[in-house]
Protein backbone atom coordinates (compact mmCIF):
# COMPACT_ATOMS: atom_id res chain seq x y z
CA UNK A 1 0.00 0.00 0.00
CA UNK A 2 3.03 2.43 0.98
CA UNK A 3 4.58 1.50 -2.79
CA UNK A 4 0.71 2.47 -4.17
CA UNK A 5 0.53 5.82 -2.42
CA UNK A 6 4.06 6.69 -3.87
CA UNK A 7 3.32 6.24 -6.91
CA UNK A 8 0.21 8.04 -6.92
CA UNK A 9 1.68 11.28 -5.46
CA UNK A 10 3.94 11.20 -7.69
CA UNK A 11 1.39 11.25 -10.54
CA UNK A 12 -0.25 14.27 -8.99
CA UNK A 13 1.78 16.08 -6.45
CA UNK A 14 3.46 18.94 -7.99
CA UNK A 15 7.24 19.34 -6.11
CA UNK A 16 9.39 22.74 -6.99
CA UNK A 17 13.46 22.51 -6.75
CA UNK A 18 15.35 23.81 -3.92
CA UNK A 19 16.63 27.44 -4.61
CA UNK A 20 18.35 30.14 -3.09
CA UNK A 21 17.94 32.22 0.10
CA UNK A 22 14.79 34.31 -1.20
CA UNK A 23 13.28 37.32 1.13
CA UNK A 24 9.73 37.96 1.78
CA UNK A 25 7.19 35.80 -0.12
CA UNK A 26 9.59 33.99 -1.70
CA UNK A 27 11.14 32.58 1.41
CA UNK A 28 7.57 31.60 2.97
CA UNK A 29 7.03 29.66 -0.88
CA UNK A 30 10.23 27.48 -0.23
CA UNK A 31 9.66 26.95 3.27
CA UNK A 32 5.97 25.54 1.97
CA UNK A 33 7.18 23.50 -0.86
CA UNK A 34 10.25 22.00 1.84
CA UNK A 35 7.32 20.95 4.36
CA UNK A 36 5.20 19.61 1.51
CA UNK A 37 8.20 17.48 -0.07
CA UNK A 38 9.08 16.31 3.74
CA UNK A 39 5.19 15.42 4.59
CA UNK A 40 4.63 13.59 1.35
CA UNK A 41 7.78 11.86 1.20
CA UNK A 42 9.71 10.76 4.72
CA UNK A 43 12.90 9.37 2.78
CA UNK A 44 15.26 10.80 0.15
CA UNK A 45 13.16 9.67 -3.31
CA UNK A 46 15.39 7.62 -5.92
CA UNK A 47 15.86 9.95 -9.31
CA UNK A 48 14.54 6.71 -11.55
CA UNK A 49 11.30 7.34 -9.39
CA UNK A 50 10.75 10.67 -10.34
CA UNK A 51 11.70 9.83 -14.25
CA UNK A 52 8.24 9.44 -14.80
CA UNK A 53 4.87 11.06 -14.17
CA UNK A 54 4.07 14.86 -12.73
CA UNK A 55 7.28 17.19 -12.78
CA UNK A 56 6.66 20.88 -11.93
CA UNK A 57 8.76 24.31 -12.89
CA UNK A 58 7.46 26.79 -10.59
CA UNK A 59 8.99 30.13 -11.17
CA UNK A 60 10.74 31.75 -8.28
CA UNK A 61 11.26 35.60 -8.40
CA UNK A 62 14.72 36.63 -9.32
CA UNK A 63 16.42 40.04 -9.92
CA UNK A 64 18.60 38.02 -12.58
CA UNK A 65 18.88 34.74 -14.99
CA UNK A 66 20.72 32.24 -12.12
CA UNK A 67 22.26 29.37 -13.55
CA UNK A 68 19.96 26.23 -13.64
CA UNK A 69 19.06 24.51 -10.23
CA UNK A 70 18.29 20.95 -10.48
CA UNK A 71 16.30 18.63 -8.33
CA UNK A 72 16.15 15.12 -9.47
CA UNK A 73 16.97 16.31 -13.00
CA UNK A 74 14.27 19.11 -13.48
CA UNK A 75 15.04 22.49 -13.66
CA UNK A 76 13.32 24.99 -12.60
CA UNK A 77 14.10 28.92 -12.81
CA UNK A 78 12.28 31.97 -13.88
CA UNK A 79 12.95 36.09 -13.63
CA UNK A 80 10.93 38.94 -12.88
CA UNK A 81 11.73 42.41 -14.67
CA UNK A 82 12.21 43.01 -18.01
CA UNK A 83 12.01 45.79 -20.20
CA UNK A 84 9.00 48.73 -20.50
CA UNK A 85 6.66 47.53 -23.11
CA UNK A 86 7.21 48.20 -26.67
CA UNK A 87 11.40 48.41 -25.46
CA UNK A 88 12.08 44.99 -27.16
CA UNK A 89 11.92 43.16 -30.02
CA UNK A 90 9.79 40.48 -28.22
CA UNK A 91 7.12 38.77 -30.33
CA UNK A 92 3.89 38.54 -29.08
CA UNK A 93 1.79 34.96 -29.55
CA UNK A 94 -1.04 35.44 -27.78
CA UNK A 95 -3.96 37.35 -26.36
CA UNK A 96 -5.50 35.62 -23.87
CA UNK A 97 -8.98 36.70 -22.42
CA UNK A 98 -8.36 36.18 -18.55
CA UNK A 99 -11.93 36.58 -17.41
CA UNK A 100 -13.37 33.90 -20.17
CA UNK A 101 -10.93 31.81 -18.97
CA UNK A 102 -10.82 31.91 -15.18
CA UNK A 103 -11.45 28.62 -13.34
CA UNK A 104 -12.79 27.16 -16.52
CA UNK A 105 -11.39 24.14 -15.90
CA UNK A 106 -13.38 23.82 -12.95
CA UNK A 107 -16.46 22.51 -15.56
CA UNK A 108 -14.65 19.96 -17.26
CA UNK A 109 -15.90 17.11 -20.31
CA UNK A 110 -16.53 15.21 -16.84
CA UNK A 111 -19.85 15.74 -16.12
CA UNK A 112 -22.29 13.50 -14.59
CA UNK A 113 -25.96 13.17 -13.18
CA UNK A 114 -25.24 12.25 -9.62
CA UNK A 115 -28.84 12.59 -7.40
CA UNK A 116 -30.31 14.28 -10.07
CA UNK A 117 -28.05 16.98 -10.15
CA UNK A 118 -25.02 18.12 -12.54
CA UNK A 119 -21.70 17.28 -10.89
CA UNK A 120 -18.43 18.57 -12.89
CA UNK A 121 -15.19 16.22 -12.00
CA UNK A 122 -11.71 17.86 -12.33
CA UNK A 123 -8.04 18.70 -11.55
CA UNK A 124 -6.44 21.68 -9.61
CA UNK A 125 -3.47 22.75 -8.11
CA UNK A 126 -2.08 25.38 -5.38
CA UNK A 127 1.10 27.69 -4.83
CA UNK A 128 2.00 24.99 -2.17
CA UNK A 129 2.42 22.04 -4.76
CA UNK A 130 -0.57 20.62 -3.37
CA UNK A 131 -2.38 18.34 -6.26
CA UNK A 132 -6.58 18.25 -5.58
CA UNK A 133 -9.69 16.47 -7.06
CA UNK A 134 -12.27 19.01 -8.05
CA UNK A 135 -15.73 18.65 -8.16
CA UNK A 136 -18.57 21.23 -8.98
CA UNK A 137 -22.18 20.27 -7.98
CA UNK A 138 -24.29 22.69 -9.83
CA UNK A 139 -25.62 25.52 -7.64
CA UNK A 140 -23.02 25.22 -5.16
CA UNK A 141 -19.23 26.19 -5.04
CA UNK A 142 -16.46 23.80 -5.97
CA UNK A 143 -14.56 22.17 -3.46
CA UNK A 144 -11.35 20.30 -3.62
CA UNK A 145 -9.82 17.51 -1.84
CA UNK A 146 -6.27 17.13 -1.12
CA UNK A 147 -5.14 14.38 -3.23
CA UNK A 148 -2.30 12.98 -0.09
CA UNK A 149 -5.21 12.94 2.10
CA UNK A 150 -7.88 11.19 -0.48
CA UNK A 151 -4.49 8.20 -0.37
CA UNK A 152 -5.91 7.24 3.31
CA UNK A 153 -9.05 8.55 4.04
CA UNK A 154 -12.32 8.59 1.72
CA UNK A 155 -14.60 11.29 1.66
CA UNK A 156 -18.23 12.23 1.43
CA UNK A 157 -19.47 14.44 -1.37
CA UNK A 158 -23.17 15.21 -1.19
CA UNK A 159 -25.44 15.93 -4.67
CA UNK A 160 -28.87 16.10 -4.73
CA UNK A 161 -30.53 13.82 -2.05
CA UNK A 162 -27.32 11.48 -2.07
CA UNK A 163 -24.32 10.99 -0.52
CA UNK A 164 -21.28 9.98 -2.20
CA UNK A 165 -18.19 8.43 -1.36
CA UNK A 166 -15.22 10.08 -2.83
CA UNK A 167 -11.63 7.95 -2.79
CA UNK A 168 -8.77 7.00 -4.66
CA UNK A 169 -8.27 3.49 -5.78
CA UNK A 170 -4.56 3.56 -7.20
CA UNK A 171 -3.14 1.12 -9.98
CA UNK A 172 0.58 0.14 -8.54
CA UNK A 173 1.45 -0.83 -12.69
CA UNK A 174 0.52 2.31 -14.18
CA UNK A 175 -0.28 5.43 -12.16
CA UNK A 176 -2.17 7.15 -15.11
CA UNK A 177 -4.72 4.31 -14.93
CA UNK A 178 -5.32 4.87 -11.15
CA UNK A 179 -9.03 5.78 -10.70
CA UNK A 180 -11.06 8.76 -8.86
CA UNK A 181 -14.21 6.82 -7.15
CA UNK A 182 -16.90 8.49 -6.79
CA UNK A 183 -19.68 5.85 -4.95
CA UNK A 184 -23.73 6.47 -3.89
CA UNK A 185 -23.41 5.22 -0.55
CA UNK A 186 -27.08 3.60 -0.51
CA UNK A 187 -26.32 2.17 -3.75
CA UNK A 188 -23.06 0.72 -4.95
CA UNK A 189 -24.68 0.34 -8.67
CA UNK A 190 -24.69 4.18 -8.68
CA UNK A 191 -20.24 4.48 -9.11
CA UNK A 192 -18.27 6.73 -11.54
CA UNK A 193 -14.79 5.81 -12.18
CA UNK A 194 -12.66 8.14 -14.00
CA UNK A 195 -8.79 7.77 -14.74
CA UNK A 196 -6.06 9.88 -13.92
CA UNK A 197 -5.49 10.14 -17.55
CA UNK A 198 -9.07 10.76 -18.70
CA UNK A 199 -9.24 13.41 -15.42
CA UNK A 200 -5.86 15.31 -17.13
CA UNK A 201 -6.71 15.06 -20.41
CA UNK A 202 -10.33 16.96 -19.59
CA UNK A 203 -8.70 19.07 -17.56
CA UNK A 204 -5.87 20.14 -20.28
CA UNK A 205 -9.01 20.44 -22.94
CA UNK A 206 -10.41 23.80 -21.16
CA UNK A 207 -6.99 25.74 -20.90
CA UNK A 208 -6.38 28.21 -23.97
CA UNK A 209 -3.15 27.81 -26.24
CA UNK A 210 0.12 29.53 -26.33
CA UNK A 211 3.04 28.57 -28.85
CA UNK A 212 6.35 29.42 -27.71
CA UNK A 213 10.08 28.47 -28.55
CA UNK A 214 8.18 25.30 -30.59
CA UNK A 215 6.03 24.19 -27.83
CA UNK A 216 2.73 24.59 -27.14
CA UNK A 217 1.06 25.57 -24.06
CA UNK A 218 -2.12 24.87 -22.61
CA UNK A 219 -2.60 28.13 -20.61
CA UNK A 220 -5.13 28.55 -17.34
CA UNK A 221 -6.20 31.52 -14.97
CA UNK A 222 -7.59 30.23 -11.75
CA UNK A 223 -8.03 31.02 -8.11
CA UNK A 224 -5.95 29.85 -5.58
CA UNK A 225 -6.89 27.46 -3.51
CA UNK A 226 -6.85 27.98 0.53
CA UNK A 227 -8.20 25.17 2.77
CA UNK A 228 -10.16 23.51 0.36
CA UNK A 229 -11.73 26.31 -0.86
CA UNK A 230 -11.77 29.27 -3.53
CA UNK A 231 -9.54 31.82 -2.58
CA UNK A 232 -10.95 34.78 -4.77
CA UNK A 233 -7.66 37.10 -3.63
CA UNK A 234 -5.24 35.62 -5.11
CA UNK A 235 -4.98 34.30 -8.91
CA UNK A 236 -2.58 31.87 -10.71
CA UNK A 237 -1.25 31.78 -14.11
CA UNK A 238 -0.98 28.13 -15.42
CA UNK A 239 1.25 27.01 -18.63
CA UNK A 240 0.84 23.05 -18.68
CA UNK A 241 3.33 21.56 -21.42
CA UNK A 242 2.75 17.94 -22.63
CA UNK A 243 5.59 16.00 -24.34
CA UNK A 244 4.84 14.04 -27.03
CA UNK A 245 5.90 10.97 -24.65
CA UNK A 246 3.08 11.96 -22.40
CA UNK A 247 5.53 13.59 -19.63
CA UNK A 248 4.08 16.75 -18.09
CA UNK A 249 5.38 20.08 -17.22
CA UNK A 250 3.66 22.67 -15.29
CA UNK A 251 4.94 26.28 -14.40
CA UNK A 252 2.67 28.04 -11.60
CA UNK A 253 3.20 31.70 -12.03
CA UNK A 254 1.60 34.04 -9.66
CA UNK A 255 -0.30 36.48 -11.43
CA UNK A 256 0.60 39.49 -9.14
CA UNK A 257 4.23 38.76 -10.21
CA UNK A 258 2.66 39.75 -14.02
CA UNK A 259 2.73 43.35 -14.43
CA UNK A 260 0.83 45.59 -16.62
CA UNK A 261 3.68 48.31 -17.43
CA UNK A 262 6.16 46.07 -18.62
CA UNK A 263 7.43 42.40 -19.70
CA UNK A 264 8.05 39.90 -16.92
CA UNK A 265 10.33 37.24 -18.30
CA UNK A 266 10.10 33.99 -17.38
CA UNK A 267 12.13 31.17 -18.03
CA UNK A 268 10.45 27.50 -19.19
CA UNK A 269 10.33 24.37 -20.55
CA UNK A 270 14.04 23.49 -22.22
CA UNK A 271 15.55 27.18 -21.16
CA UNK A 272 12.67 28.77 -23.74
CA UNK A 273 12.21 32.62 -22.52
CA UNK A 274 9.18 33.58 -22.36
CA UNK A 275 7.27 37.44 -21.96
CA UNK A 276 3.93 37.72 -20.23
CA UNK A 277 2.03 40.95 -19.42
CA UNK A 278 -1.46 42.06 -18.15
CA UNK A 279 -3.70 44.48 -19.19
CA UNK A 280 -6.86 45.87 -20.02
CA UNK A 281 -8.06 42.10 -18.82
CA UNK A 282 -5.59 40.28 -21.34
CA UNK A 283 -2.59 38.08 -20.81
CA UNK A 284 -0.26 38.95 -23.09
CA UNK A 285 2.30 35.91 -23.73
CA UNK A 286 5.43 37.15 -25.83
CA UNK A 287 8.52 34.82 -27.80
CA UNK A 288 12.16 35.90 -27.00
CA UNK A 289 11.19 38.99 -24.90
Amino acid sequence: MNQAKTLLVLALALIAAPSRSLAGSEALAAGADAAFAGAAFHTPLPKMVLAEGWTIHKPIAQASLLPSTNWFSLAVLAQVGGEPIGATAATEVAAIDLAALLNKQLKSQLKYNLGGKDVWVSGAFDRQQNAYVSILVDGSDAVFYNVKGLLDKEETVSAGANKYTLRLSPNVINQMKSEIVLENKANEDDVVRITLKKMLDAVGATGDTAKVGGQTYKVFYTDDIKNGRVDKTAKTISFILTEPNGEIHVVLIPAELVPSDKIAVFKMFKDARVGMTQKDGKLKVYENP
